[in-house]
């Protein structure tokens, strides 16, 4: 009798299920498709972002310290390090096709950018008569020994 029941309450389970679908209800696995949308404002920004974005590059300048890397990222922020000194992260963003800007703790600094290959890039602060330059940094790099 206990063998009964115990195959007949699954049994009456399946029956209710199979009762209860909608004999014109189409299968719950079957959606409309997405709807195409236009590119989101970050995806265009990214799809405009100067080549220099993204990578790592190494100051070839004399007066900046020894192992001096700055990070354009895409997120608009900016990592500034040398091997000697502190870090810093500010934001950074396009002005136009040839100009950024980017924050030193409070002052705003302008610079006209240009990169004459791939791998190099040149900055040069607006109102000053400096210039800074970059190349693309080769990977594994490590700090150079500190002068003794």
């Amino acid at each position: 009798m206990r063998s009964t029941l115990f195959f007949a309450a699954p049994a009456a389970l399946l029956l209710l299920c199979a009762c209860n679908q909608q004999p014109n209800s189409p299968p719950a696995a079957q959606t409309a498709a997405p709807v195409p949308t236009a590119p989101t404002e970050s995806a265009i920004e990214e799809e405009t972002m100067p080549p220099f974005v993204g990578r790592i590059w190494l100051s070839i300048t004399a007066s900046d310290p020894r192992g001096t890397i700055v990070v354009f990222l895409p997120d608009k922020s900016m990592l500034r390090d040398s091997c000697f000194e502190t870090y810093r992260v500010a934001e950074w963003g396009i002005i136009s096709d040839t100009r950024i800007r980017w924050r030193e703790g409070t002052i705003p600094i302008e610079a006209e950018f240009s990169q004459p290959t791939p791998d190099e890039l040149i900055l040069k602060p607006v109102g000053t008569s400096k210039q800074q330059n970059y190349v693309a940094i080769s990977v594994p790099y490590v700090c150079p020994s500190m002068p003794r």
